[in-house]
């Protein structure tokens, strides 16, 4: 992975987003008391530039960098039936259903393996394409639970036995959104949840919902538990259906578990490998 950029002043831990940025042709830079986040010409948000105080740096510099993810499709929301894999039997078993019916764990973990094998901050020829075809056979045997669908722990925690660059660790909710504010990805295993499929929620009720099923989590807005909001990237139905917010009182209470996915040398000593 290369370097971070040197931003005098900046909050060593948005380096990795502020890198991101600059690699895309974001300028950065320190007017005062604003951060000054000047857009690439003829970007297509319209924008030139914009301002953020210190306060609301994290949120501000993941926003810019998760949109301009989507329009460059650095971040690919992959779908479990897609017909490119979705009718591929997932698991080793006669009676195995298919990735369409089962295969959100390792759906997910494509979308998260996709993005860290191509996202701006790594070296272009390290680049390659993933697929869920790929992560289910290999979650066939680490993790496939027939009748079921997937244990996580053994997907993730043994993910360096497929592809070595690689490793993963369970998280807790309060590790996970430190993760997410420095710009990673993280897995998670709802149960029951309910989010939202457009805007962001305001006063109005979630609108989908699942009784079990693998999402990611692609960043969080909001200062305190009450008011915190997170991204999701759902593998398991269309555009207008799919999950795209979630309050954090869901994820408090309805979820079975958290999981970072990391290339190695990351400083994954300062997680607490929650069981």
């Amino acid at each position: 992975m290369p370097d971070h950029v040197i931003i005098p002043g900046f909050p060593e831990r948005l380096l990795d987003i502020a890198t991101k940025l600059v690699n895309y042709g974001f300028g950065i830079r320190k007017d005062g008391d604003i951060w000054v986040i000047t857009y690439p010409p003829g970007d297509r948000s319209g924008y030139t530039d914009v301002g953020l105080y210190e306060f609301d740096l994290s949120t501000g510099l993941l926003r810019i960098l998760r949109e301009e993810e989507w329009r460059r499709g650095d971040i690919y929301r992959y779908e479990q039936f897609d017909p490119r894999w979705g009718k591929i039997v997932y698991g080793l078993k006669q009676d195995d259903t298919t990735i369409a019916a089962a295969g959100c764990g390792p759906t997910s973990l494509a979308i998260v393996l996709q993005y860290l094998m191509n996202n701006s901050s790594r070296q272009r020829d390290a680049s390659y394409a993933i697929s869920p075809e790929q992560t289910a056979k290999y979650a066939s045997t680490h993790g496939r639970v027939s009748g079921h669908g997937t244990a996580g722990d053994p997907m993730i925690r043994r993910i360096r036995e497929r592809w070595p660059e690689f490793d993963g660790v369970k998280v807790t909710l309060a590790e996970a959104t430190d993760l997410l504010e420095e710009g990673h990805l993280i897995i998670f295993l709802c149960k029951g949840c309910r989010g939202y499929t457009r805007n962001r929620p305001a006063h109005r009720d979630p609108d989908v919902s699942y009784g079990g099923h693998y999402m990611v989590l692609a960043g969080v807005e909001g200062a305190s538990d009450t008011d915190r909001v997170y991204y999701v990237v759902d593998p398991g139905r269309n555009e207008k259906r799919a999950m795209r917010f979630i309050k954090h009182r869901e994820l408090a209470n309805h979820t079975r578990g958290f999981w970072w996915v990391y290339l190695l040398g990351e400083p994954e000593s300062r997680v607490s490998r929650a069981e």
